[in-house]
């Protein structure tokens, strides 16, 4: 009943029209012509008037049909007087865009799932044990509170993780000192420090960088954590080349073949996988970050020797 009434209202005029000429033939009758010669007119003009009817609706439904198919789904064949039509091409340019958007919003979806299916498994064990230092006696406040710092390293990750995927993602760009933002970040990692028998090596430079405070001091953080992670009684360094900021360190660095992949999502690399401690998303968080701040970065590194990264200042300094 649809494709009827919509049928009705695209032939509407012709209907008027033709109920006009009907009238008029009838009131010709008065002039004299003989009345059955207007009847006659009249029964082969209803006659193919109602067969072109029939014709255009059966050739409508078939269309309609058609088109609200073709409508449900885009990837199928569309019917010729759509496809012949002007906005044809920007249907199907526009289809095409929202496809790429499903594609990539899907991709995001399946990797965050994988990401909070990892989070959540490496999560249990700092719970695990902070729960054995709890429970044992006395209590080692120093030892709790280094799990309850790996625990809030985990949820911080994860609220960055989730802010950086949004859209509504907001940076504010100022003047900071970026002396200020590595000593803090220092600050935030000494216990750490002490407790892996790692020493920091940073003198400072006395340079002012226009860039987000937060999120810089995250991408500080994450490299900090990682650093720590894989460094025991070694040291971590930070120095000025010309405009690269360097945080270099002396762990147990990276495999050369693992180098070109450290930036992606959810890949941990030999490194992660042998001593279980990443979640393969720290830096990737970083490399979004940075490309937020207009800072490039990249990674060297040798096995057993330690790894430096190294973060490309020129459009963020003063």
């Amino acid at each position: 009943m649809k494709e009827m009434s919509k049928f009705i209202r695209i032939k509407a005029h012709s209907l008027v029209i033709f109920i006009i000429f009907f009238v008029l033939m009838i009131f010709s009758i008065s002039f004299g012509i003989d009345r059955n010669y207007i009847y006659y007119i009249l029964l082969l003009a209803t006659f193919f008037f109602v067969l072109s009817l029939i014709i255009s609706y059966i050739k409508f439904k078939k269309a309609y049909k058609e088109i609200t198919m073709w409508t449900n789904d885009f990837s199928s064949r569309p019917n010729f007087l759509i496809e012949k039509s002007k906005i044809y091409g920007n249907i199907m340019t526009i289809y095409e865009k929202n496809k790429d958007m499903e594609n990539s919003f899907e991709d995001k979806m399946r990797l965050f799932k994988d990401y909070v299916s990892m989070w959540a498994h490496q999560i249990k064990t700092p719970l695990f044990s902070l729960d054995l230092i709890l429970n044992d006696h006395p209590i080692d406040d120093h030892a709790a509170k280094a799990e309850l710092f790996a625990i809030e390293e985990y949820i911080e990750t994860l609220l960055s993780y989730t802010r950086l995927e949004s859209l509504s993602t907001d940076f504010v760009f100022e003047e900071v000192s970026l002396d200020e933002l590595i000593s803090s970040s220092i600050k935030k990692y000494s216990k750490v420090f002490i407790r892996k028998k790692n020493k920091v090596d940073f003198k400072p430079t006395g340079l002012m960088l226009t860039t987000d405070k937060k999120w810089f001091a995250f991408i500080l953080d994450q490299i900090l954590s990682n650093s720590n992670k894989y460094t025991q009684a070694g040291t971590i360094s930070f120095y000025m080349e010309g405009q690269k900021l360097i945080i270099k360190d002396t762990g147990i660095g990276i495999r050369e073949e693992d180098l070109p992949r450290v930036f992606d999502k959810s890949y941990t690399g030999y490194n992660g996988r042998i001593y279980k401690k990443s979640t393969g998303i720290g830096l990737s968080l970083v490399k979004s970050a940075c490309e937020n701040l207009s800072i490039d970065v990249s990674i060297e590194s040798k096995l057993g020797q330690g790894t430096k990264v190294i973060f490309d200042l020129k459009n963020a300094l003063n």
